[in-house]
């Protein structure tokens, strides 16, 4: 998740106060995105798992750090 001023391919979405831009082809891969707040920090989950990730990271312990 970044700041960002939506564009021409991106999907935009406004809850309450918040507006939320996603590319709309990433959209289609992921179906429905849920955001979320733990006493961790915000969460983001997705409807369709995607392979890959956006770090090598194997898995992640209970203290919240990458193992």
């Amino acid at each position: 998740m970044a700041l960002d001023e939506p564009n021409e391919e991106d999907t935009v979405f406004t809850e309450k106060e918040f507006t939320f831009a996603i590319n709309s082809a990433l959209l289609a891969q992921t179906g429905a995105i849920k955001i979320d707040l733990s006493y961790m920090g915000f969460t983001v989950e997705s409807a369709n798992a995607l392979s890959g990730g956006g770090s090598s990271c194997g898995g992640c312990s209970s203290a919240g750090s990458c193992s």
